[in-house]
């Protein structure tokens, strides 16, 4: 059985480490207490399949659309609204092992979504700044948005779009 994390303790330690000035191991520590459970491992890899299968939502929506009427910024739109409601429910059901659906978590998850996409479009337009617009800095940048705002994402529906009563 494995054993309960002690608060008391564990703040000590988080402490200890920032009196230290090693910021990297307080990020470092609060990632492997997030992870410390099998529950939140196996929601993180499953997570992953429901996200990049709300990709390829996203994709076929987009290029069919495309195909069909040539209007790149709407089916650019469509493409991302379906993959949004289709992560939704694949992340409740599959994800998060919800049986049903709130009003509150449906408007929880779409907060989350357009926080997100601002924090999505500042980290990247912050990277491009940054590390400038060639290939490397726009991918670098595009790249930690991504995964930035995917963590983002996933603590939020963790925490409070799906959480257990």
């Amino acid at each position: 059985m494995q054993a309960k994390f002690n608060t008391f303790k564990g703040l000590q330690n988080l402490r200890s480490v920032i009196h230290q000035g090693e910021h990297m191991d307080v990020m470092k520590h609060l990632f492997l207490r997030f992870l410390s459970t099998q529950s939140t491992r196996g929601q993180v890899a499953r997570y992953l399949v429901a996200g990049s299968s709300a990709v390829v939502v996203d994709f076929i929506l987009y290029r069919t659309l495309m195909w069909a009427f040539d209007v790149k910024a709407f089916a650019k739109a469509v493409g991302y609204v379906g993959g949004t409601i289709y992560s939704f429910y694949v992340n409740r059901s599959f994800t998060f092992k919800r049986d049903s659906s709130s009003r509150e978590q449906v408007i929880s998850y779409l907060l989350v979504y357009v926080f997100s996409m601002f924090l999505n479009t500042g980290l990247n337009e912050l990277g491009l700044r940054v590390l400038g617009t060639g290939e490397i800095g726009i991918n670098l940048s595009f790249a930690t948005a991504a995964v930035a705002s995917a963590a983002f994402n996933f603590v939020c529906m963790k925490r409070f779009v799906f959480k257990r009563a």
